[in-house]
């Protein structure tokens, strides 16, 4: 780890030391190109804390540095201002229109998010080249005036390299803040970062505000260093312009969109205007750099040390380390979990307290003709274990769904706690302390084991607001009691993505130990799992159960599983609720078995394991 971040101060320093001594080996010509990439640096950088902070694809980034840009014209040509009041002002211009036009376009997601922000963009375009009074319409403004010490071209470009060295600085701290922390949750999981206590929406739209102001500063920059803006800056082109520089620079570093910037604004200045084919060119690197390099140039001594790797790396030696890692039996535990008693009967269970902390009354969920959900009304008592079983089609996960804030009933009420809490979002529903888990498993798998527990545990304490401040080792010793508790431990390190589907279900029940999550709902946790990690997964709920005191609520079809943990069951059927009590009584439910068709798993199944 500590070798990744001496690799990356280093080519920081490089990257500093080159932009700073440029106009001392560079002609006129090549200085004036290189001022117009270190803008370009801010311009990407700002985009990527987008794309590869957050995980939203932009295509109408340049509305903000357009906008910039015409802040500094109009404010020294109109306004009789001069262009050091514009840079000022350019900011908070691109700030606001970050907040009004993320306020508009996060109403939709994916796509739909990044076809709005072409469609505004487009649209000061179109306002931006006719409006001949104010704008210049197609010609522009040109000419504009600056102070005389930027007159100089040599000051001019340390003056932009100064101003964008600070932001980029403030920018990389913002990145590794807790906010920064939340960003990169919502990217690798939108879902999950949502049951972690994040509101996504808001997250998105500070994220979307910022990089506006960024972008904003970087047109206000061009506009100061080469004196013109135009409606051009505006155009679809341009907002193409720092997507390629991103994706050709590397996305998932912070240094990654400056050599994508570095990169394109120097090609464009020797190719651009010497033939016709610039767009194939251009096009033709970025396929290249997408298929061999999808972490782009930030990515490309990472790859080069791998095939150096390999290529020392002979085939006996592969051989002979395959051969130390022994073969593990199927009963051979994958995470060793001392102290973890057999499964047992329901006579384990502790005394359940009195009162339910969660209540259903009349709940009901229609899509068209077809209602998922028809007056359910479930009580969930304290410290029991509750589970809720049907056939395909029953309508058990909408039923999750609504109580869990990812749907807003038709009718009915959801109290939890006492409180009603009927349509509320999930963020809410997590720090009230509902934690949830999904059919399929919903963790960040781009963040390392310890980072997704810790970003749940920054939720939990309202800290990932902070936009300043370390995150490496915050709320350490939480973290690492969590992840003991569910085995975790050894793979504190790990990418999430790269655990087994067993360990990535134990990694989803430390996100809702970490918001302290008093009632977990899981649906069908145990999908997809072999007999072993079945075994293990309902061992380790029990634990967690007994030693945290939580109440849980499971939607499952192994029968044995069902009915070798619950407490009580609800059957439901085409949406509705067609018996509920104890195990032994559902089971002798001839109206349960009908609907089973008589499946022999139910009748079967014993409540002792």
């Amino acid at each position: 780890m500590s070798r990744t971040v001496g690799r990356r101060g280093g080519a920081a320093a490089v990257l500093l030391v080159a932009l700073a001594t440029a106009p001392l080996m560079l002609n006129r010509g090549d200085q004036y190109t290189a001022g117009l990439a270190v803008i370009a640096i801010l311009f990407a950088l700002s985009y990527n804390l987008l794309l590869g902070g957050t995980g939203m694809v932009s295509f109408g980034h340049a509305a903000f540095y357009g906008l910039g840009a015409f802040t500094v014209a109009l404010v020294t040509t109109k306004a009789l201002g001069n262009a050091t009041e514009g840079l000022i002002l350019a900011p908070v211009i691109g700030a606001v229109g970050g907040l009004v036009i993320g306020a508009l376009c996060l109403r939709a997601v994916r796509l739909y998010f990044a076809l709005l922000t072409l469609a505004v963009s487009q649209l000061l375009y179109v306002v931006a080249f006719e409006s001949y009074s104010l704008t210049g319409g197609d010609n522009g403004i040109h000419g504009i005036p600056v102070p005389d010490f930027l007159n100089d071209p040599t000051t001019s470009y340390y003056f932009v390299f100064a101003v964008v060295a600070v932001l980029a600085a403030v920018l990389y701290l913002v990145t590794r803040s807790p906010f920064g922390a939340a960003l990169a949750g919502i990217r690798e999981n939108r879902q999950r970062a949502a049951f972690v206590g994040l509101s996504v929406k808001r997250y998105e739209l500070a994220a979307f505000t910022i990089a506006g102001s960024l972008a904003a500063v970087a047109g206000a920059l061009y506009a100061v260093y080469d004196q013109q803006a135009y409606a051009g800056l505006l155009y679809w082109t341009q907002s193409g312009i720092p997507v390629i520089m991103v994706l050709i620079g590397g996305m998932r570093t912070f240094l990654g969109p400056a050599y994508g910037a570095l990169f394109y604004t120097v090609l464009a200045s020797k190719v651009q205007n010497t033939t016709i084919y610039w767009d194939l060119i251009i096009g033709a690197i970025l396929l290249a750099v997408v298929l061999a390099l999808p972490d782009g140039l930030a990515g490309l001594p990472a790859r080069v040390r791998a095939l150096v790797a390999r290529y020392r790396s002979s085939d006996d030696a592969r051989l002979l380390i395959a051969d130390d890692v022994p073969p593990q039996p199927d009963d051979a535990p994958l995470i060793q979990m001392p102290g973890i008693a057999t499964a047992g009967n329901n006579a384990e269970h502790a005394a359940t307290p009195a009162g339910a902390i969660l209540e259903a009354h009349g709940l009901v969920k229609r899509f068209g003709g077809l209602a998922a959900v028809d007056g359910v009304d479930l009580d969930v008592v304290r410290g029991t274990v509750h589970a809720v079983i049907g056939p395909n089609g029953a309508g058990k996960s909408t039923l999750f769904s609504l109580l869990t804030g990812q749907l807003r009933p038709d009718h009915g009420t959801v109290i939890f706690d006492g409180a009603d809490v009927t349509g509320a979002p999930p963020h809410r529903l997590a720090r009230r302390g509902i934690g949830r888990s999904f059919q399929t498993t919903a963790v960040f798998p781009g963040l390392s084991v310890q980072e997704n527990v810790r970003l749940a545990v920054m939720g939990a304490h309202a800290t990932t607001r902070q936009p300043f401040g370390t995150v490496s080792r915050r709320y350490q010793s939480e973290v690492e009691r969590t992840l003991e508790l569910v085995g975790l431990g050894d793979h504190a390190r790990v990418r999430a993505g790269e655990l087994s589907h067993g360990d990535q279900r134990a990694l989803e029940l430390a996100i809702s130990l970490a918001v302290k999550a008093r009632l977990l709902v899981l649906d069908e946790p145990t999908a997809g799992m072999s007999p072993y990690e079945t075994r293990r997964t309902m061992e380790m709920l029990r634990r967690v159960i007994v030693r945290e005191g939580m109440t849980l609520l499971i939607t499952e079809h192994d029968m044995e599983v069902v009915f070798g943990v619950a407490q009580r069951v609800t059957v439901m059927a085409e949406g509705r609720v067609i018996a509920e009590g104890t195990p032994e009584d559902v089971r002798a439910d001839t109206e349960v078995v009908r609907v089973y068709l008589g499946d022999e798993s139910l009748l079967a199944a014993g409540v002792s394991r």
